[in-house]
């Protein structure tokens, strides 16, 4: 395992041979532990998780109050953006932070080979529900209802003490930001969505169309809100593929989907 210098960025398998770089960002609540498997189900390439202040390596930083805390506090790192060819995914909460990441390394001259994200709306559509002002009960509610929290979570009420917080915390930025129609990146965009997850109406998802001037595809899985962990090893096969049909160049053919 490898830290990044301030601790924001963790590789679970350091890989010096692989030729790209996954960059992962978790949903609300998470930590880069998140994809901690990812790293054993991906061997060839190396596999990096990004810590948000509040929880593990960086448990002893106060909440972030935007998603520019976050941001700013990642590049720190300029060397672990810019050795490989790059690739950033986000799920949930994450798809927000790696796509304002990939915007921030496009302005500084790094493209992404692509971006991969997965179970939010848009970047530039506003929340339809927010939860910075519910009571914990009504928080707790609509976390249920929307299926926000996995299982094993939710059904361990020391664990639920512990995370609530950081889910509060960090949903609350996710229903804050919000960016303009005209930030759009280069690189192509992965979007991927499940069936029964209902954080994001179709016509939600189907605006990150907007958010590239490459290749755009959007996948839909089967199951909910945390399909990528209900079946992680079919979900990363199909990463797989997909990267292994990027060109080195990142160019935007697929032969995957």
């Amino acid at each position: 395992m490898h830290f990044s210098k301030n601790k924001s960025l963790v590789c679970f398998s350091p890989r010096p041979a692989a030729a790209r770089r996954l960059i992962c960002f978790p949903c609300a609540g998470g930590g880069a532990s998140m994809y901690r498997r990812w790293a054993q189900l991906l061997p060839e390439m190396e596999v990096w998780a990004a810590n948000y202040p509040g929880r593990e390596s960086l448990h002893s930083l106060p909440f972030a109050t935007s998603i520019d805390d976050i941001c700013t506090l990642l590049l720190e790192q300029d060397t672990v953006w810019q050795e490989k060819q790059l690739v950033l995914y986000g799920h949930s909460f994450g798809a927000l932070l790696a796509f304002a990441m990939a915007l921030r390394l496009q302005a500084r001259g790094v493209k992404a080979d692509a971006v991969l994200v997965s179970a939010r709306r848009a970047p530039h559509v506003p929340a339809r529900e927010t939860y910075g002002d519910l009571s914990d009960n009504q928080f707790l509610v609509q976390l249920d209802r929307m299926g926000g929290v996995p299982a094993a979570i939710r059904n361990d009420p020391d664990m639920m003490a512990f995370y609530t917080p950081i889910i509060r915390a960090d949903l609350q930025l996710n229903d804050q930001a919000l960016l303009a129609p005209t930030d759009v990146i280069d690189s192509p965009l992965y979007l991927f969505s499940a069936r029964f997850d209902r954080v994001a109406t179709h016509d939600e998802l189907e605006a990150w169309r907007q958010c590239t001037r490459g290749h755009f595809s959007h996948r839909v899985f089967e199951g909910g809100h945390f399909f990528i962990q209900d079946d992680a090893d079919g979900f990363t096969a199909c990463v797989r593929s997909l990267l292994s049909g990027l060109s080195q160049d990142g160019d935007e053919e697929l032969i995957a989907f």
